[in-house]
């Protein structure tokens, strides 16, 4: 299953966490509440209560074995976590559309430009190292002014100072408040084929 929990702006809701629990109670019916609680990230008397809603429903079955409680699905409850799993890819395939529509001027703009370098290597140049790179596009190096970044690696990406000599088809300029200065900065070194990132609107601007 695609976890979300390590992302910022998507938080957990009631129906994903239905959907955690059925999940794991299907690999595992030995599973304990602690276990449930530590899984989905919230406090024990929480998940009771799920697990009475579930069980409720008909999609959960609760015994006893000793002095634990054990859990099983139904055969409801089979369908529904089945059902939930397909809902939970459908809302992960329209928001990767939703991403590529966005990605759209991005991709014609480098349209034939195999190797980019890009100009900071802080959260945004990352970011779209990220989408460039699950596009196809060969990432050949970061440029950062912070010489504490300087021969370092991202992902395995060298960072180098913006005197180095860089093998590029394109550079891009990946900054939240400085890209316009990184930009001209970038021109007076000598570089070409030079394009800023408006993360505003998740565009590129031909700068020169």
């Amino acid at each position: 299953m695609i976890k979300i929990d390590n992302l910022k702006f998507f938080e957990p809701s009631p129906y994903f966490r239905k959907m955690l629990i059925l999940e794991m109670i299907f690999e595992n019916e030995n599973i304990t509440q602690k276990q449930l609680s530590l899984k989905v990230g919230i406090v024990p008397s929480l998940i009771n209560k799920y697990l009475s809603e579930l069980k409720s429903k008909g999609m959960v079955s609760i015994s006893k074995v000793g002095k634990r409680a054990k859990y099983n699905l139904t055969p409801e409850g089979i369908s529904e976590l089945n059902l939930m799993r397909l809902e939970f890819f459908n809302d992960i395939v329209s928001l990767s559309n939703k991403i590529d529509s966005h990605l759209e001027n991005i991709l014609l703009k480098l349209k034939g430009k195999k190797h980019i370098a890009i100009y900071g290597a802080g959260l945004v140049g990352k970011t779209l190292c990220q989408l460039l790179v699950n596009k196809g596009f060969d990432i050949s190096v970061f440029i950062d002014d912070d010489i504490s970044k300087v021969n370092s690696r991202i992902e395995g990406i060298p960072v180098v100072s913006l005197d180095t000599p860089v093998n590029y088809d394109a550079l891009v300029v990946a900054s939240f408040k400085n890209a316009l200065k990184m930009a001209k900065k970038a021109l007076e070194s000598g570089f070409r084929d030079i394009y800023v990132f408006k993360t505003e609107d998740f565009r590129l601007i031909w700068y020169g």
